[in-house]
């Protein structure tokens, strides 16, 4: 077994740490320190020290080296909850009703509500592009509008996108269908208010069943344009394992794979559910669809490959270094590494992006006079 399978190993039994006796000759071989990195990159650091400090006996180099790393992230997760509440109140005293995407949403879903490796705040603000990014660029001094977003400095400390829409795709067929369902579904998602941990406030956040459609389509949309890591299935996982407690999951599940299946995602899904089962072990009944072993494998070497949102793709640095067509041309072909797995996108993304990096973005940057420095994502 080579380190890396050693390391997802370790992080299934992290989800579901029933039996040590399972994992004691596993832990022989660990790389601790190495396991750490392999955390680090992918954001799940404070997944394995939950199950780490709370069910095994560590040595003291170890407790002291995962412990540096993981120190910060209950305290910076209070200051992201706060900041969710905040910005919820901020826009609805300005008649704008809204709603926490992914996030401080998923992480209420962990078995420990602090645990989650916390990072950018997605919050979905109702109103439309125009009247939104109008509203944005009136209270703050915003870098750049995107597709479907718009940065918001509200707070130094952490990178707040107001999205006008919260997923789309290349494909103008299937995103005239996908934006349909959204607004069929919009008003639910904004009166879907739960509660922060520790009487911090209150704000809303996606449906059960509309965040299991959304965040299938952010996925999809990440693996397409910058990469995934595996914090984003950890979130799937517990988004899965919750919806199963619904009442209306079994009457609710074939309309999902119904939406699914109109967007073009069933594909994408089964390679979703084999990582969920095969390399996570989340048990058979909770998938949604059928795995398929060999999509599944091709999106875990991506995964791999790419860690936390792509940061740590060595594939992606030469187009970080170039810019204008340069850049476009080689994101684009980095994109159609996909033709063959998800063509029904990927083939509608060259003009999709033609339209938005040369017409539709620079329109916005003219209009409001904004800089156009690029955004990192840390979803």
């Amino acid at each position: 077994m080579d380190q890396i399978n050693q390391y997802l190993a370790f992080l299934k039994w992290c989800l579901n740490p029933l039996d040590t006796s399972s994992i004691e000759k596993l832990m022989e071989q660990l790389d601790w320190h190495g396991m750490k990195l392999f955390a680090k990159k992918q954001k799940i650091v404070g997944v394995y020290w939950y199950a780490m400090q709370k069910h095994l006996k560590l040595k003291d180099d170890i407790v002291l080296d995962w412990m540096s790393s993981s120190l910060r992230i209950p305290p910076t997760n209070k200051t992201v909850y706060k900041q969710c509440v905040e910005i919820t109140d901020f826009f609805q005293k300005e008649g704008f009703r809204t709603c926490i995407l992914k996030g401080q949403g998923n992480a209420l879903l962990y078995p420990d509500a602090y645990t989650r490796n916390p990072g950018d705040i997605d919050i979905w603000v109702e109103g439309g592009r125009d009247k939104v990014v109008d509203f944005i660029c009136r209270v703050s001094h915003p870098k750049e509008v995107v597709y479907h977003d718009v940065d918001f400095p509200y707070t130094k400390e952490i990178l707040v996108e107001a999205h006008f829409i919260p997923a789309y795709l290349e494909n103008p067929f299937l995103n005239k269908k996908l934006q349909k369902y959204i607004a069929e579904v919009a008003d639910r998602q904004f009166k879907n208010v739960v509660d922060a941990p520790d009487g911090i406030g209150q704000f809303s956040m996606p449906t059960l069943d509309f965040n299991i459609v959304y965040q299938l389509l952010h996925l999809d949309k990440h693996l397409r344009t910058e990469g995934i890591g595996i914090r984003q299935l950890i979130d799937y996982y517990y988004l899965l394992k919750k919806w199963a407690e619904s009442p209306l999951s079994k009457e609710k599940k074939q309309e999902i794979i119904d939406r699914l299946r109109e967007f073009k995602l069933m594909k994408f899904t089964s390679a979703v559910m084999y990582i969920l089962h095969n390399v996570l072990g989340l048990e058979e009944q909770y998938l949604l669809i059928d795995a398929n072993e060999k999509e599944g494998k091709f999106l875990l070497s991506e995964i791999i490959q790419s860690g936390d949102m792509g940061k740590k793709d060595s594939r992606l640095s030469d187009m970080r270094k170039s810019s204008g067509i340069q850049k476009f041309l080689k994101l684009e072909q980095f994109k159609f590494r996909l033709l063959t797995h998800y063509p029904s996108n990927v083939i509608w993304m060259p003009f999709h992006d033609l339209y938005v990096h040369f017409f539709y973005i620079k329109k916005y940057q003219k209009k409001y006079n904004l800089p156009g420095k690029k955004k990192n994502s840390n979803h």
